[in-house]
């Protein structure tokens, strides 16, 4: 097993994972290791992540493929590491550090670098600190971007500091309520490879094309691959789910539902049930795994089991209604009436005339024996449609009390 693990790590570094074919060292390398080589400008051009630059004594030209930002601000400290110790023709044949070192010179330097204030690519603060120069931007240099977003949470949850995690959440509004809250951090504490999260690497990052959507992708622990996946709100990176897998999973999860979903309506629970096991440790922030092991449950006539899935659901995901109605109904069956008519409120806040969940909160106020505020419900029923047979049969119940009281 062990052997299995470590066939995958860098030939050279031997500590991180060899992601792409190095033409140069003919072995597998990581990224760290390939801009270490890179820099160099000694790649073959064959090789996708060789080096390129239009000017070798230019260092803001470089052209180059990378995986991730983080890669390529890597790669671009790397190249200035190199370039202040190199003769620049543009200054002359003298090197920037040497020139660093007397005023006359160094004002050259400033002047130089002044046409890069502006873009946020290149790491100038690192470039000053490399000549020992004082760097003039006051603004944070920075970058929020979609990676550095996703690495915050990752330390958040090596820190085990769960409920800072909240306010990171795309979905976050929802735990204001102290129900949801608890069952979000149980639910994040007791999954086994983040409680024991110590360590991660990132191995790549892409966007979508709006530029809205994005992937990280990480190797944690030396060990597992884990994508975070963020959506944009409003200007701010949120992160949306966690997957316990590389990004190309992230395409397979919707057909994977629609076979869970297909399975459970042919009653085909074996089959199901490999799946749900399947996928929903793949995607455990998942609403809709959640769900369908709630159904898979009820179908399989284990509603204590199956409640806790479908409130799982109901937290992840606030507007999931077809797992907000059918949580109520397990709170029904153990009587806790206020919380399902809460829940039933708040999807005909949403869907007026969604006309079960107006009936089922009516059965409620009967049950309480709230008869005018069931039969007002129900009247809303039976105006969306007339011949309603739950509607009929409550309305009925009312007449038959009012008669007998």
């Amino acid at each position: 097993m062990i052997k299995i693990l470590k066939s995958n790590r860098c030939k050279k570094c031997k500590k991180r994972r060899g992601t792409r074919f190095c033409l140069r060292s003919g072995k597998n390398i990581c990224w760290h290791d390939c801009n270490i080589l890179r820099v160099e400008m000694k790649c073959s051009d064959n090789c996708r992540y060789a080096l390129k630059t239009a000017d070798d004594s230019d260092l803001f030209s470089i052209k180059t493929n990378a995986n991730s930002n983080a890669e390529y601000q890597d790669l671009l400290k790397r190249q200035i590491e190199r370039w202040v110790m190199l003769p620049q023709e543009i200054f002359g044949g003298k090197t920037p550090v040497r020139m660093a070192e007397n005023e006359t010179d160094k004002k050259l330097l400033m002047e130089f670098f002044s046409q890069f204030d502006q873009n946020k690519q290149i790491p100038l603060s690192y470039l000053y600190h490399k000549l020992s120069m004082d760097y003039p931007n006051v603004m944070d240099e920075d970058i929020i971007d979609h990676e550095s977003v996703a690495n915050e949470y990752l330390n958040k949850l090596i820190e085990q500091d769960w409920e800072s995690t909240i306010e990171m959440l795309y979905l976050n509004e929802q735990y204001a309520d102290a129900e949801y809250k608890e069952n979000y951090l149980n639910r994040l504490s007791s999954n086994k490879i983040i409680k024991k999260l110590v360590e991660f690497d990132l191995i790549s990052a892409a966007l979508n094309k709006e530029q809205n959507q994005a992937l990280v992708h990480y190797e944690v622990n030396g060990k597992y691959d884990l994508t975070i996946l963020l959506r944009k709100r409003g200007e701010d990176w949120k992160v949306g789910a966690k997957i316990f897998g590389e990004p190309d999973l992230f395409s397979r999860e919707n057909e994977a539902i629609k076979q869970v979903a297909t399975l459970l309506s042919q009653n085909q629970l074996a089959h199901a049930f490999d799946i749900l096991k399947k996928y929903s440790a793949i995607f455990t922030d998942s609403p809709d795994f959640q769900y369908y092991w709630g159904f898979y449950y009820l179908l399989s006539k284990m509603e204590q089991k199956a409640k806790p899935f479908l409130f799982n659901a109901v937290e992840i995901e606030p507007g999931f209604f077809d797992a907000k109605a059918l949580y109520a109904t397990t709170l029904i069956s153990e009587k806790k009436y206020d919380r399902a008519k809460k829940l039933y409120e708040e999807i005909i806040e949403v869907y007026p005339d969604e006309i079960k969940t107006l009936n089922n909160l009516a059965s409620i106020h009967l049950e309480q024996g709230n008869y005018d505020e069931a039969e007002i419900l129900l009247k809303r029923c039976l105006k969306i449609d007339g011949k309603f047979e739950y509607a009929l049969l409550n309305m009925k119940k009312i007449a038959d009390f009012r008669e007998n009281n």
